[in-house]
C-alpha cells in the first residue's frame, strides 16, 4: 500500500486528533496513523511527570524484545532521552544515538529486535507546557534524516495541543460535575431526606401509641427500614458533597468509613498540608478504593497510608481480601471504578498503580507543585 505523503499524512492526523476527545485513544490512534503513514515501523509514547518519572503511556509495533516481561525495559529504569528531557536539555526532535532501552533488552532477546538499534525522539508540548515524549524507530536506521525529524516537530505539536485540549475539557467537565454533584446533594438533602427523617418519626410516634401487637411490630418495622433509608441517604450526599473535609483528608476519610459501616486503619507521616484540589482528589480516590473493598473484596478493614514529603504525597491503600484482576476488569468497560481513579490521578498529574493477587492495593504518587491552585 503507498504512503500518503507528508502534508496529507499531518492532514490525516490533524483531523483524527480535532475528532478525539479521550487521552488513551488519542495517543494510541495517533502513533498508529503515524507508524502506518511514514517509514517509521515502531514507535512509544513517554509521559514524564515534575520529578522526572516516566510512564509508557502508548505504544504500537513494539519489538517483542520491549513487550517482554510485560514491558520491562520501557517501564523501569533511566536513559538518556527522559533524563534530558527532564534537565531541559532535549528541547527538539533528536537522533539517540545510543538507547540503553534497545541495548539491555537486545543483550537478553537478541533475535526479537526486529533489526531497531536506534530511535529519534522528540517532546510533546504546547505553549511552555511539556507532557513528555513521542519517540519513533525504523530497522537498520541509526541516523535519522532531517525530514523525518521535521514530521516529528510537526507530529508532536499537533499531539501537544491535542493533550491540551483534552485536558482543559476534563478540567471543564470536572467544574461542572462538582457544581451539578452539590446541587443534586442540596437538595435530596432539602427533599429526599427530610421526607426520609419525617416518615421515621411519625412511625415511631405511631407505635408508641398504639396497642395492637401486629400494629406495634409493622410500624416498628417501617421505622427501621426509614433509618436505614437515612443512613443510606446521608452516605449518598457524603459521597455527592463531602461533609468533613474542612477539617482535613484524615477526618473526611474516618467519617465516610463510619457511613459505610466499615473499619479504617489509617498512618500518617509528616504533616498532611494539602491544597483544596489535591486534597478532593486524593480523598475522592480513597473513597473510590473503600467503596471497592466493601463491595467486591468482601472485607471490613481497610489499611490507609498517608506520606507527605516538601514535594510530594504518597498515598497507600490496601486491604486483606480477595484480589482480582485490574486487566480483566477494564476490559469489561473500567468496573471497580479503575477508570476514575486514573482520571483523577491524571487531574493530579499523579502517578497511581492498581496491584491486585492476592490482595489489592493501590499507590498514588501526586506532585504539590500545585499547592496553592484551584
Amino acid at each position: 500500500m503507498e504512503k500518503p505523503t507528508r502534508l496529507a499524512l499531518l492532514k490525516e492526523i490533524a483531523e483524527f486528533l480535532n475528532e478525539e476527545t479521550e487521552l488513551e485513544s488519542m495517543l494510541h490512534g495517533a502513533l498508529e496513523s503515524l507508524i502506518k503513514g511514514s517509514e517509521f515501523t515502531t514507535g512509544w509514547v513517554f509521559f514524564i511527570d515534575e520529578n522526572g518519572a516516566h510512564t509508557l503511556e502508548a505504544e504500537y509495533e513494539l519489538p517483542r524484545a520491549l513487550t517482554n516481561h510485560e514491558c520491562k525495559y520501557m517501564t523501569e529504569g533511566a536513559c538518556w532521552c527522559v533524563q534530558s528531557y527532564h534537565n531541559k536539555k532535549l528541547t527538539k526532535a533528536s537522533n539517540i544515538i545510543n538507547c540503553s532501552r534497545i541495548n539491555l533488552a537486545s543483550q537478553e532477546f537478541t533475535e526479537e529486535t526486529d533489526d531497531i538499534t536506534h530511535h529519534a525522539t522528540v517532546p510533546l508540548r504546547s505553549g511552555n507546557e511539556q507532557f513528555g515524549l513521542l519517540n519513533v524507530a525504523t530497522p537498520h536506521t541509526t541516523h535519522y534524516s532531517d525530514e523525518d525529524l521535521e514530521l516529528l516537530e510537526s507530529v508532536a505539536f499537533q499531539i501537544g495541543s491535542a493533550i491540551k485540549r483534552i485536558d482543559l475539557t476534563n478540567q471543564e467537565k470536572e467544574a461542572a460535575l462538582i457544581n451539578e454533584r452539590n446541587r443534586l446533594a442540596r437538595d435530596l438533602h432539602d427533599s429526599v431526606n427530610q421526607m426520609l427523617f419525617s416518615l421515621k418519626l411519625t412511625a415511631h410516634a405511631a407505635g408508641q401509641i398504639s396497642n395492637e401487637p401486629t400494629s406495634q411490630k409493622a410500624f416498628s418495622q417501617i421505622e427501621q427500614t426509614s433509618q436505614n433509608a437515612v443512613n443510606e441517604m446521608r452516605a449518598l450526599i457524603w459521597q455527592l458533597k463531602p461533609v468533613g473535609l474542612e477539617q482535613g483528608l484524615v477526618h473526611a476519610i474516618k467519617q465516610y468509613a463510619k457511613l459505610i459501616h466499615i473499619h479504617v486503619e489509617i498512618k500518617v507521616h509528616g504533616l498532611i498540608d494539602l491544597d483544596r484540589k489535591v486534597e478532593m482528589h486524593t480523598y475522592r480516590i480513597i473513597q473510590e478504593a473503600m467503596n471497592n473493598s466493601k463491595k467486591h473484596a468482601n472485607v471490613s478493614v481497610v489499611y490507609v497510608n498517608l506520606t507527605q514529603v516538601q514535594d510530594c504525597l504518597k498515598v497507600q491503600i490496601y486491604d486483606k481480601g480477595q484480589g482480582f484482576s485490574p486487566h480483566e476488569f477494564e476490559d469489561k468497560g473500567g468496573h471497580h471504578g479503575l477508570s476514575h481513579m486514573k482520571q483523577r490521578a491524571a487531574l493530579l498529574n499523579a502517578h497511581i498503580s492498581i496491584l491486585s493477587l492476592p490482595h489489592v492495593q493501590i499507590d498514588l504518587e501526586v506532585p504539590l507543585q500545585y499547592k496553592g491552585s484551584e
